[in-house]
């Protein structure tokens, strides 16, 4: 079985609103509204970052997102 690697991009366009709703969309969870748990793994070399969200409630994916240091 494969392992699950959707990882995106971040852009900043999928954000809209003021500052509350950004941080809604970012750090709840979209099925129950919980906070989720954030990870990370650096990758200094290449420049970049993985990150990957998940619920502890429900156990949902809240996405995997790459996000390019400069």
């Amino acid at each position: 079985m494969a392992a699950d690697v959707d990882f995106k991009f971040e852009t900043f366009e999928e954000y809209f609103g003021d500052a509350e709703q950004v941080n809604k969309i970012t750090n709840e969870c979209e099925v129950c509204g919980s906070k989720l748990v954030h990870t990370h793994l650096s990758d200094y070399k290449n420049l970049y970052v993985q990150e990957t969200a998940r619920c502890p409630d429900c156990g949902s994916g809240g996405g995997k997102k790459i996000h390019i240091l400069n």
